[in-house]
């Protein structure tokens, strides 16, 4: 499954943000009119032998009955929207589409496989935004059953300030980091313009999960493996003292996810000054302070014998066993591209 990753390189704008693009809290941006049920089944309609308010409220669907949502206005800044639903007692398939009131054909948005309990479903609404829609559930149920819907909306912009064209973007805790997560189908944003500071030639990101990456700036680009069991580094060379949108295409393997942490973050080049060991095996170096958090590993010869993060302010201090020339190395990761210096170990 592939993951795309493009960089569009511009001349530096005002208003570019320094650094990675921040991830703030979810904002509410619209609601949908009776989207609680507040009025009843007003606004509301279906297609189909049955459909019904019972308590809670919940509208109750039975049959395969299609159930249209009443009109929402979709704010230029849409991206995901909340929808309440289950169908007890049996396995279904429900299809969700996004149908303009000013006519054309509908835009499917999602199919999910509902939970036999009740519960929040995010659909991504980023292909229809700024548009007027009704919200088309269509279920294929067993015969008899019912498919129940407690509510829809409000209207969300997940990630306030990015463009989400495709797709529900989650922000949560990934394999010990923040990250933006693909679920259930691609995954389709653009990041607010970053500007470089000085020495940074790439906007990079890293990458987890099931899945291919193809990474393009211009007429550049590359490709790597997204894999389940460690965090791969991506990046994109810019133009230097430019800046630059990241566009990812996320599409997770079936039943699975990606993570993407960090994604525009301006990567640099790491450079190791004052590496020095102790007798005692305390290995010490300075790099830049934008490194700190990177992993750092000392190696005598094919054997790993310390392990450690670069500090905050750019130094490290990992503790190592043996003796001989070694190497101290920074590992790469979102915002560092690494590299390594000979150290002679004394232990």
């Amino acid at each position: 499954m592939p993951l795309i990753i493009a960089v569009l390189a511009l001349p530096a704008l005002a208003g570019a943000q320094p650094g990675a693009p921040s991830v703030g809290p979810p904002v509410d941006v619209g609601a949908v009119p009776n989207g609680d049920l507040s009025a009843g089944l007003e606004g509301w309609g279906a297609w189909g032998p049955g459909l019904s308010l019972v308590g809670g409220p919940l509208v109750q669907a039975s049959d395969n009955t299609t159930v249209l949502t009443p009109p929402v206005a979709l704010a230029p800044t849409a991206q995901v929207l909340p929808i309440v639903l289950g169908v007890p007692g049996a396995n279904a398939v429900v299809d969700i589409r996004a149908r303009p009131v000013e006519g054309g054909a509908d835009v499917r948005l999602a199919t999910i496989v509902p939970d036999r309990a009740v519960r929040a479903w995010s659909i991504g609404v980023g292909a229809v935004r700024g548009r007027t829609v009704r919200i088309v559930i269509d279920p294929v149920t067993s015969l008899g059953r019912r498919m129940y819907v407690r509510s829809v909306g409000p209207v969300r912009e997940v990630l306030p300030g990015w463009e989400v064209s495709a797709g529900a973007p989650g922000v949560q805790r990934a394999w010990g980091r923040r990250a933006v997560v693909a679920r259930d189908g691609a995954l389709v944003l653009r990041t607010p313009m970053v500007a470089l500071p000085p020495g940074a030639r790439f906007l990079g990101l890293a990458v987890r999960g099931a899945g291919t990456v193809r990474a393009t700036a211009g007429r550049r680009g590359g490709r790597a493996v997204a894999t389940a069991g460690r965090w791969t580094a991506i990046r994109v060379p810019v133009p230097a003292g430019s800046a630059g949108r990241m566009s990812v295409t996320a599409i997770p393997a079936a039943g699975q996810r990606l993570a993407l942490s960090g994604v525009g973050t301006p990567v640099r080049v790491a450079r190791l000054s004052r590496v020095s060991a102790s007798g005692s095996g305390v290995v010490r170096a300075r790099t830049g302070a934008f490194a700190a958090g990177a992993r750092v590993e000392v190696r005598l010869g094919t054997r790993v014998v310390g392990r450690g993060v670069v500090r905050r302010g750019g130094s490290v201090v990992v503790r190592a066993a043996g003796s001989g020339l070694a190497r101290l190395v920074v590992l790469d990761d979102a915002a560092v591209i690494g590299t390594s210096a000979r150290v002679v170990l004394r232990g």
